[in-house]
């Protein structure tokens, strides 16, 4: 049989990686009979089905840890211990331990002494290395056989006491000896060492705590001679100080469990909401249980698996029945349930019934493979089975693929195909929770045998957005004789798109990759845009002695090795794991040795990235961290207090990950007029944007922003593409943050969670005099379920201004919605805002403002609007409450209420009832929606009358003359003019202070307005062909020009190989076309005035496009029909991305178009007679 290369430890030691099991069918009964008594419980967490997870743990490399260097170089922090680990804080940071034991030896003959523990000094470290407990142990009073003293985690703080200010560690013993087993768990202070729990058994921590909502449970097992008991522990309850056993369960000890492949009592939280899942069969699994082996096990028939679910009152809520039948050839079917991942139980995960999804696992035995093949399917009470996932499975080897943006989650599963000679092995990939199979990885791809060693990372290089890396099993050498351990890159129609090939040197013998989401960031070993990989290989000693160590390295392809760890005789490398995270997301290394001499672990720690920001710069004022990259720019969550200087345009796409954003950023960014292109942020955090917090002084400007993502979430409270809040912490100084010169293009801010938030296009909200000045957003804010939404910002408070800033924005929110500040304060804030100017579609139920949606007691000058506004739905206290400049305009009954002065509205207002048009209701107006006069009075009172309104104008002749009013007065856009808006303030210029400028319009514009802000090309390598159809298509785009010229403005040049012409224009963007003269490269430079950008191109003698049609030769027809393109007769087809990059690539008559995205394609098809043809197809 063929077997796939596993990813494991002990194949780099010399193992087999597939070891044999015993051929004896009774010993199918020998597995399940002695029970574990852990293995009788799950909790969150226990299955981990990430292939980050995966990976690590079969490399040998921890799933959890901190910080890399030359073995010989002195680590940021160490810690040393006879044991160590790593345990969950009260905040659900990582802490880690050290334990320095006293054991006793007992001799037992000549071969054998025992070590049996009798106390242990335990010592905590939370992630910043600070000690923050330490105690003393012993073991219980007569247990004299103690073998393992075992703290674990979560540690927490109200479970067993009341006390807030204690932290609690769980520890168990474990005494062991002449074949019986017996365990002890206390709780102990971390600091004291007082005992606060104490009970037989064996526990575990079920934490089903979300938000401000805590829910945790000890769950502890007991075993008797006649069954297993499991208490849940509940913390004190009200008026009490003790914890108290909450309930218990009872399970007799019979096969309904014992051949059980999961656990019986599976704890299972479900976004916050915990369940206790029963696990057993209906019936006995055997009536022929022999625990020496002696008798074949017979499976019982018409058995079930069921699952009873409870809530936390320990009420039945739902149940399954799922039959182990088992199915013909199958002497032996079992079945698993919680073994799957983070989704065995689930609400409208994989359906929006309604009901409870449960996964569950059938494994069945295969007498001619000596092992189990598992299928995975989700069942529910009412349906029961809903979906198969993947059948076939071997060895529970799975694993969740790295999250790409924008699609949908992947698993992989490793299949056995077949079960007699010459059958093999194969990966199945399954998009979640859709179950769709979305493609299979074979045994080998072009000849190269590939390994389970693999995950998907983000790429630009074809259609689908992601490719497979994977680690092939063979490696190669040079002329040199050097090791070449190869790295593959694949499409996801399993074409390999390059190979990377590490050079491991001469003395290299055996080598395995960390391939997942966080080792392959090019940003995480260095700041520069260089492919590092990590592994371990086996690599022979340069001392002449040829003796074989471990190694760990972090290198680029060259060869050139960034760190390296190696053992001697007395230290042996026993572990490493990355990356673990301060307060501050510092991230290190954590690299372990097993000091054998001395009988102890040294745990390392090392500071990541090993070297940044390679154009220099200290942090200070006067030397400013200079950033050329992603990498360097990542490094601001790490020292947010220092001051950074852009020194080249960034593309954060190539970080391949979602922003996260700099918390607490107190220092200064100076974009020096430099772009962040294609900003993606998406976080469970309060405040979401590139700065979570801009905080106390500190400064963001002459930065731009080419088409930012946002997408907000439940968890989100306050978001913006530059910042979710400014001066969020007050240090009673009145220090304020500067805002200046932000520039957005392109923007998407979008999410469809009902959220209580205050978003806008550059902060969420502005607090404490923070000054936005000079700044502009272009783009959409989608937040149907959203309030206080503003295109700039959308909250301000506590004296905040905002002064010559614009805004081109489509939005939508629920309601609160304002073209440049969703809502202006409270009755106690007294905010500044002048010289704005509004465009767009502003669309909410009600409260919605060309300048603001809810103004309390603020000021508002020279403010133009063209938005159009549209109120949808009434308010039982505003109404629509919709206005040109403002939609509310808060009460106020005192002289210092602030006012709304010389705005002029040019847009439309429009209010819609059940989705058609309205005439104008009350608290619809030209300039204010609802003032002080709509509030309700009392019979007789007279309505107070709106004195803050002056020198307001609209373009639209409503009949109103009165400049005061909330229409204010009629007057046509041509009879205004310079001299008209000069005599209501409007300072003309080219600054802060003289914020306006004539634009070919009687209604001036902001300074900075229809100016060439960044330039930017889709793609800066292609491949062209030599012939029409071999040629490719470029986007050039300019941004910050209304209506640019690009036909006349654009100078484009190419070197001889190429040649390159204009094509269709697209608003900011024109297509440029590139053709291959001669075989070989070529470089076309594209220049807009002072911008520049050059393309690389390479020049295929044959290689084909398709940017013009070509018809397709007689003897083969291109046709595209149910999900399929096809060509009869055809031996290959090829399918291009109209850029020339390769997308697709099928040996035989069809290729299935289920993996690619909407757009236009190129297909070539050719025959063994060597008859091509080539058509183009668009995909919707």
């Amino acid at each position: 049989m063929r077997f796939l290369s596993t990813l494991c430890l002990t194949l780099l030691l010399g193992a087999s990686g597939t070891a044999a099991m015993a051929s004896s069918k009774a010993s199918f009964a020998k597995k399940f009979k002695n029970v574990d008594i852990h293995r009788l419980v799950s909790v969150p967490g226990m299955v981990d089905c990430s292939n980050s997870a995966y990976q690590m743990r079969q490399a040998g490399l921890a799933t959890v840890g901190n910080a890399p260097m030359r073995i010989g170089d002195t680590p940021t922090n160490a810690a040393s211990g006879e044991a160590y680990g790593w345990v969950t804080s009260p905040d659900a940071s990582n802490w880690y331990f050290t334990q320095d034991i006293t054991s006793r030896d007992s001799v037992y003959s000549e071969d054998y002494t025992a070590h049996f523990h009798e106390s242990s000094v335990i010592t905590l470290f939370d992630n910043n290395h600070k000690q923050v407990g330490s105690f003393s142990v012993k073991v219980p009073e007569g247990w004299k056989h103690v073998t393992d003293i075992t703290p674990y985690g979560p540690v927490t703080k109200k479970l067993f006491d009341r006390d807030e200010n204690s932290n609690e560690i769980l520890v168990e013993f474990h005494d062991a000896f002449k074949g019986s087993n017996k365990y002890l768990t206390r709780a102990y202070d971390i600091n004291t060492g007082e005992i606060k729990f104490e009970m037989e058994g064996t526990g575990l921590v079920f934490d089903a705590s979300k938000g401000w909502d805590s829910y945790q449970r000890l769950i502890m097992t007991h075993e008797s001679d006649e069954k297993y008991s499991i208490d849940v522990i509940a913390p004190p309850a009200n008026g009490q100080n003790k914890w108290t056993v909450e309930h218990t369960f009872n399970f007799a000890i019979d096969n309904r469990i014992t051949y059980l492949q999961g656990s019986c009592f599976n704890c299972m939280n479900v976004d916050g909401t915990p369940y206790y899942v029963l696990a057993q069969y209906d019936k006995p699994f055997t009536n022929t249980d022999v625990d020496d082996g002696s008798k074949d096990v017979k499976q019982e028939p018409n058995n079930f698996l069921v699952l009873r679910t409870l809530d936390e009152n320990f009420d039945k809520v739902d149940s399954i029945r799922v039959s182990i039948d088992a199915p013909e050839g199958i002497p032996y079917r079992s079945a698993a349930f919680g073994l799957f991942g983070n989704n065995d139980l689930s609400k409208g995960y994989f359906n929006n019934s309604g009901k409870l999804n449960y996964v569950v696992g059938l494994y069945d035995y295969v007498p001619s493979l000596d092992g189990d093949l598992i299928s995975y399917a989700v069942y529910d009470s009412e349906n029961g089975k809903l979906k198969d996932i993947c059948d076939k499975v071997t060895s529970n080897k799975r694993g969740l693929l790295n999250t790409i943006h924008g699609k949908s989650e992947q698993m992989w599963f490793l299949q056995t195909i077949g079960t007699s000679e010459g059958s093999g092995q194969q990966i199945q990939l399954v998009d979640v929770p859709s179950c769709e199979k979305v493609g299979v990885l074979p045994q080998s791809i072009d000849g190269n045998a590939i390994s389970s060693n693999f995950d998907r990372y983000p790429t630009t290089a074809n259609a689908q957005g992601y490719q497979y890396v994977i680690a092939l099993s063979q490696a190669q050498s040079n002329e040199a004789g050097e090791v070449l351990a190869p790295i593959a890159w694949v499409n996801p129609d399993r074409t390999i798109d390059h190979v990377d090939r590490l050079n491991l040197g001469l003395k290299a013998e055996n080598f395995t990759p960390l391939i997942n989401s966080t080792s392959l960031n090019p940003y995480l070993f260095n700041t520069d845009d260089d492919m590092e990989y990590v592994y371990i290989a086996k690599k022979r000693r340069e001392d002449g002695s040829n003796k074989i160590d471990n190694v760990l390295e972090v290198s680029k392809l060259d060869g050139t090795v960034l760190k390296s760890w190696r053992g001697d005789d007395t230290h042996v490398f026993e572990k490493a794991s990355f990356p673990v995270m301060n307060d501050l997301g510092k991230r290190q290394m954590f690299v372990v040795f097993n000091d054998t001499e001395n009988n102890k672990y040294e745990m390392n720690f090392y500071d990541l990235p090993f070297t940044k920001f390679e154009r220099g710069g200290k942090g200070t004022v006067e030397d400013p961290y200079l950033i050329s990259t992603t990498g360097d720019f990542q490094q601001l969550a790490l020292e947010p207090d220092k001051n950074y200087k852009m020194v080249a345009d960034i593309d954060m796409s190539k970080a391949a990950q979602w922003w996260t954003p700099v918390k607490n950023f107190t220092g200064s960014l100076d974009g020096d007029g430099h772009t962040i292109y294609n900003l993606g942020v998406k976080t469970t955090e309060d405040h979401t944007g590139l700065f979570g917090t801009l905080d106390l002084n500190g400064v963001a400007k002459n930065l731009i922003f080419v088409n930012p993502t946002v997408e907000v979430t439940n968890t989100n409270q306050f978001a913006g593409v530059l910042a979710g809040e400014t001066n969020y912490t007050y240090d009673g100084k009145g220090k304020a943050t500067n805002v200046d010169s932000i520039f957005v293009y392109g923007a998407k801010i979008e999410g469809d969670d009902q959220t209580f938030i205050a978003a806008g296009g550059l902060v969420g909200s502005a607090n404490l005099k923070t000054k936005i000045n000079n700044c502009s957003f272009q783009g959409e804010i989608t937040l149907p379920n959203s309030e206080n939404v503003g295109g700039i910002v959308g909250q301000t408070r506590s004296g905040s201004s905002v002064n010559a800033c614009y805004a081109n924005v489509n939005a939508t929110a629920k309601t609160v919605l304002g073209g440049i500040v969703g809502i202006a304060g409270t009755p106690h804030d007294y905010c500044k805002f002048t010289n704005c100017e509004v465009r767009g579609q502003l669309t909410a139920e009600n409260a919605v403002g060309g300048f603001v949606g809810d103004n309390y007691f603020n000021e508002i000058s020279n403010v133009v609007s063209h938005a159009d506004i549209v109120a949808t739905k009434k308010s039982a206290w505003n109404g629509y409450a919709a206005g040109g400049i403002i939609g509310v305009m808060e009460s106020a009954r005192k002289n210092d209420s602030g006012f709304a002065k010389n705005c002029v509205f040019d847009g439309s207002v429009k209010v819609l009832q059940d989705g058609e048009e309205i005439n104008a209701p009350a608290t619809v107006h030209q300039i204010v929606g609802k003032i002080i006069a709509d509030d309700e009075y009392s019979a007789g009172e007279t309505p107070a009358k709106e004195t803050r309104l002056s020198g307001n104008y609209t373009t639209n002749n409503v009949g109103s003359t009165d400049a005061t009013s909330v229409d204010g007065a009629y007057k046509a856009a041509k009879e205004m003019g310079k001299d008209f808006f000069t005599g209501m303030g409007y300072a003309y210029g080219s600054s802060l202070a003289e914020p306006w400028k004539e634009d070919g319009s009687k209604i001036p514009t902001l300074y900075f307005n229809n100016i060439a802000k960044a330039f930017a090309v889709s793609a800066d390598d292609v491949t062209v062909g030599t012939t029409d159809e071999g040629a490719a298509v470029v986007k050039v785009s300019v941004y910050g020009l209304e209506n640019p010229d690009l036909e006349s403005d654009l100078e484009v040049s190419s070197t001889p190989n190429a040649a390159v012409s204009l094509g269709e224009t697209h608003g900011n963007s024109i297509d440029l076309i590139i053709k291959g003269k001669k075989q070989g490269a070529a470089v076309v430079t594209v220049n807009f005035g002072e911008f520049s950008a050059t393309i690389h191109v390479t020049v295929l003698k044959n290689f084909v496009s398709g940017i013009e049609s070509v018809e397709a030769a007689e003897a083969l027809v291109i046709k595209a029909a149910d999900g399929q393109i096809s060509a009869e007769g055809a031996n290959a087809i090829w399918v291009y991305s109209v850029n020339g990059k390769l997308v697709g690539k099928t040996s035989g008559a069809a290729f299935s178009t289920s993996g690619l995205t909407s757009g236009l394609y190129i297909v070539k098809a050719t025959d063994k007679a060597g008859h091509k043809a080539t058509a183009k197809f668009v995909i919707k």
